[in-house]
């Protein structure tokens, strides 16, 4: 599956040391970006990050990403500037060795997440960056001070309450 950023490491041109990356995002991957969280804009989006050999052909990406965002605000529906700074972190493991789901619940306080595969024997290191940023993201953005007022008028002691209210009340005339 395509995403915004297709950021991939061939496994063979990791050396055993490891390799440290550290990318931005061009115009056209931050119009995607953009597009694809809904968001008004993508100005930036910066990643670096470490990807190191571990036992079994498996490999562990860490990094940080940093991304300047515009955002529509809830309330006033004006443009909201937000800068993001996130961490992440995923294991790759061969895609013959990946475990089997687990049936039920997901676990979200598992000390670590379950592993990535390595399709085609490439790192996907762009789809971590990008759920990473969409989950760093404020999903309800307001701008310094907006405050929604709510209705423009409340109910007052007079007005039913509900559409019964009324029914009853005609029953009563009669």
């Amino acid at each position: 599956m395509p995403t915004a950023l297709s950021w991939e490491h061939w496994l063979e041109d990791i050396p055993t040391t490891g390799l440290t990356v550290e990318r931005v995002a061009d115009a056209g991957e931050r119009q995607l970006i953009a597009a694809a969280l809904d968001l008004n804009a993508c100005c930036e989006l910066s990643a670096r990050y470490h990807i190191t050999p571990l036992s079994l052909d498996r490999y562990r990406l860490t990094g940080e990403l940093t991304a300047k965002i515009e955002q529509t605000c809830v309330v006033t529906l004006e443009p909201v500037a937000a800068v993001i700074a996130d961490s992440y972190a995923a294991t790759y493991w061969p895609e013959a060795a990946m475990p089997e789901p687990a049936a039920g619940q997901l676990d979200l306080n598992a000390a670590e997440p379950e592993p990535e595969p390595m399709v085609g024997g490439k790192i996907d290191v762009g789809r971590i960056i990008f759920e990473s940023l969409a989950a760093a993201i404020d999903p309800f953005p307001r701008r310094p001070g907006a405050v929604f007022e709510g209705p423009l008028s409340a109910p007052t002691a007079s007005e039913p309450e509900s559409p019964f209210a009324v029914l009853a009340s005609l029953k009563d005339k009669r």
